[in-house]
């Protein structure tokens, strides 16, 4: 795949910092630690891989919704706007 391809599969809206605390062993799934959303600056401990799982669900359901009412219903994309000559 080219490279910006790749980039474009992977939008910073969807980049997130996942900070270890020490001791954390992904390993033998021992998680704790900081998460944030690089786009919002969301953030949250957590202390365990289902808390870092839920907090990303959360913020990406987030963006999905928010994406969805922002874009203009089936239809109503500016139709009958047009000002000036025909």
């Amino acid at each position: 795949m080219p490279a910006h391809e790749s980039r474009n599969a992977l939008p910073a809206e969807c980049a997130f910092v996942v900070h270890l605390r020490p001791g954390a062993l992904p390993e033998e799934r021992r998680m704790s630690g900081r998460v944030e959303h690089f786009a919002s600056g969301r953030n949250e401990d957590f202390g365990s891989l289902p808390e870092l799982l839920a907090f990303l669900g959360r913020v990406l359901k987030s963006l999905r919704e928010d994406g969805e009412q922002q874009r203009p219903p089936p239809g109503k994309g500016g139709e009958g706007t047009h000002v000036g000559p025909e």
